[in-house]
């Protein structure tokens, strides 16, 4: 049984079928489903963009979508919503090729009942959830919850998009963490773990929400994004010298958490590739430890930007 109310998108152009669909989830749901339902693949993309659903019943042939292109609208305009297909179509191979395209499952109109039709939503809901979360573990670091080195793969060109179209351009932030190693060497992997947390959490608090945050590996993190106005990423960059500031106030005096980075600018006049990108932001990272002066870590010096 579904626990809790499941909000229901029925996309189907017949009237008789429609009734009968709805009267099954009635009959199996129990006032457990809340049923909304458009004729037409185009106010099915509206609803999907204006409403939250939990799942999706869509048949197949639509007045303005045929076959497998409506399972494909589908499943592209709102991945975060498993998709169940339904096909007058007894033959197995397009509902298999459905669920290649995204769907979770396929039902034959005419040939389910209400329990049949209970448990395909159920069953497609769960397999959803976990394949989500399977997708999501892929892209998290595990310690940080910030991206991994694959988050940051799937979503720097993304970025390079966005800062084509913003006057501002976008920004590649290289960071590392001052003594790392001697953190783990002296206190212990669990005090490196804690660090590397800790200075994940500050990296949240400093940037935009729409900025990708990476832990790249080790001590290794980037911050990638674009900039709302001229000056804001100096503006974030003071602020992670204010946070560290505050944080190192409470931890051992032999482990404050201090760091030096490398940024790279684009814009969309750049031609370098986004791995370009970081490579720069990554040498930037390098000459600034080499020109800093150790006895005065605590003091976060912007480096001179490099324009991709």
């Amino acid at each position: 049984m579904i626990p809790s109310l499941c909000r229901v998108l029925l996309v189907e152009d017949e009237p008789v079928t429609a009734r009968v669909t709805r009267g099954m989830l009635e009959q199996s749901g129990k006032g457990r489903y809340a049923v909304t339902h458009c004729a037409r693949l185009a106010d099915a993309l509206t609803a999907l963009r204006d409403e939250d659903f939990d799942v999706v019943l869509a048949d197949l042939n639509l007045p303005d979508s045929q076959g497998l292109d409506t399972t494909d609208a589908l499943v592209t305009a709102d991945p975060e919503t498993p998709v169940i297909v339904l096909t007058a179509n007894e033959s197995e191979e397009i509902g298999i090729r459905a669920v290649q395209l995204g769907a979770q499952d396929y039902l034959v109109n005419g040939g389910f009942s209400a329990p049949d039709l209970n448990r395909s939503i159920l069953y497609s809901r769960e397999r959803h959830r976990l394949q989500q979360t399977i997708s999501q573990l892929a892209v998290i670091d595990e310690l940080t919850g910030l991206y991994n080195r694959r988050g940051f793969n799937s979503l720097k060109n993304d970025i390079r998009e966005k800062a084509r179209e913003n006057p501002q351009g976008g920004y590649l932030c290289y960071f590392d963490i001052d003594d790392f190693k001697s953190i783990n060497e002296r206190l212990g992997h669990a005090a490196g773990d804690e660090t590397l947390k800790a200075f994940a959490a500050v990296l949240r608090r400093v940037f935009r929400k729409d900025a990708v945050l990476v832990r790249l590996g080790g001590d290794e993190f980037v911050a990638l994004g674009t900039e709302a106005r001229s000056g804001l990423l100096q503006e974030h960059l003071l602020l992670l010298q204010a946070l560290l500031h505050e944080i190192n106030r409470d931890r051992p005096g032999d482990a404050p958490i201090e760091t030096c980075y490398g940024i790279t600018t684009f814009d969309r006049n750049s031609t370098l590739e986004m791995d370009q990108v970081l490579a720069t932001a990554d040498g930037k990272l390098y000459d600034e430890k080499r020109k800093r002066d150790h006895r005065d870590r605590s003091v976060i010096r912007f480096p001179g930007e490099a324009t991709a």
